[in-house]
């Protein structure tokens, strides 16, 4: 009798967990489209910038909020990245923000492109991902002025205060 007592509560989660196993509440992913380009800033490659493709529309394309984005190269070439490395976008239109930072490996990384890349409405960067395979009009942005990280003042104390 004792046992049959225990059989229950265990056949009731051992069905529970059949029945609700791989019933996860996963979004499927949107067909990508392969995107490739190159990003120059004041002619010179934007060698370790950071590019983060925005829907234009405000529409998300999963429960995440996935946002595709680029790291640049030596080069400046990119290949756009949602999930898998280089595994494109989906087709639609972007506003892309742009972040470059000094030293990326740094504690407090400063972006030298300030505050106007790095909110894609202000960058006025707009892009269109087609079906298929895109090869973007190279991004060239002139006339930048890259902003420097402000330096820190000790607080110091003088040797008069130090006796005191």
């Amino acid at each position: 009798m004792k046992s049959s007592v225990f059989n229950v509560p265990c056949s009731i989660a051992i069905l529970s967990l059949l029945l609700f196993s791989g019933c996860g509440n996963q979004d499927p992913r949107p067909d990508l489209q392969t995107v490739e380009g190159i990003l120059t800033i004041n002619g010179e490659p934007a060698s370790g910038a950071v590019m983060v493709f925005y829907p234009a529309d405000g529409e998300e394309f999963d429960s995440r909020g996935t946002r595709p984005r680029a790291k640049v190269n030596e080069q400046g070439h990119f290949q756009l990245t949602t999930y898998q490395h280089g595994d494109g976008a989906p087709a639609g239109e972007y506003q892309v923000g742009i972040l470059w930072f000094d030293n990326p490996n740094s504690d407090k990384p400063w972006n030298k492109l300030g505050k106007k890349y790095s909110i894609p409405q202000d960058s006025e960067i707009t892009i269109t991902v087609e079906e298929g395979n895109n090869q973007l009009t190279p991004i060239e942005l002139e006339n930048v002025q890259l902003t420097k990280r402000p330096v820190r003042r000790r607080k110091t104390q003088d040797a008069d205060q130090l006796d005191e």
